[in-house]
């Protein structure tokens, strides 16, 4: 499975870090250029673009657009795309590889998380992990996974950046797609490593009762979304497992 890091040109420093912690691991990988947000004219972008993402924030977004087309560019059925600030767990391509094999209808599949993970178990994975799917927001996007069709899919209903990257992925269940996540996590972001995104959009805004409110709503209808296919998963994988036993 291709391997992919998003990285800076002018980052030497960050690139030879991450190529040598994933040599360490016996992996190799492809330096995917990170966009610079600040070059970007943002009229080139669409009316539908949030205007108030920092550059740092489109730079990131346009960059894991650019994963998603070399995805589909080079028909790869699965690729995993890091962020070059991370540290990867021994077992991450072996559990990656695992998730692969269930042959699940998933777009993506998250490898970090930035908080708590809570959702519904899909499967029990080697290595003591798990797969589930959210229904609290993990954030962050430091690594996943994505399938050629997850990667078409995304490229639809994702290709304008209104939010951030892993605000878009959080909202995965608004959009018709299926994100699971590994947990534990599988790819940490490196604390000893400044982000270079800069201020995170919308953590400025004031609260309110109608935003308050409005947020209640999402969460109880994010509940049942989330529920109804975390099932319809679920019974997919029984389903196939039966298969497996009679065909024995």
């Amino acid at each position: 499975m291709k391997i992919f890091v998003i990285n800076m040109a002018r980052a030497t420093e960050r690139r030879a870090t991450i190529l040598r912690h994933l040599d360490e691991l016996g992996l190799e990988a492809e330096i995917l250029p990170a966009v610079e947000g600040a070059k970007i004219e943002r009229s080139t972008l669409g009316p539908d673009a949030e205007p108030g993402l920092s550059a740092g924030e489109i730079g990131c977004y346009l960059s894991h657009i650019r994963f998603w087309q070399i995805v589909v560019e080079r028909q790869l059925e699965h690729a995993i795309v890091l962020e070059d600030d991370v540290i990867c767990e021994p077992a991450m391509m072996t559990v990656a590889e695992e998730i692969a094999s269930l042959k699940l209808p998933v777009d993506a599949v998250r490898l970090s998380a930035l908080q708590p993970i809570r959702g519904h178990t899909i499967a029990h994975l080697s290595g003591g992990h798990s797969l589930l799917l959210p229904n609290k927001n993990p954030s962050g996007t430091q690594g996943y996974m994505v399938s050629l069709q997850g990667a078409r899919h995304l490229l639809q209903v994702l290709s304008v950046p209104k939010l951030p990257i892993d605000n878009a992925l959080d909202a995965y269940w608004k959009h018709g797609l299926c994100v699971p996540i590994v947990s534990p996590s599988l790819v940490a972001e490196d604390a000893s490593i400044a982000s270079t995104i800069g201020g995170r959009f919308g953590s400025t805004t004031p609260w309110s009762l109608r935003r308050h409110l409005t947020r209640v709503a999402e969460a109880q209808r994010r509940k049942i979304t989330v529920y109804l296919m975390a099932l319809r998963l679920k019974s997919r994988l029984h389903n196939a497992r039966d298969s497996q036993t009679v065909a024995r």
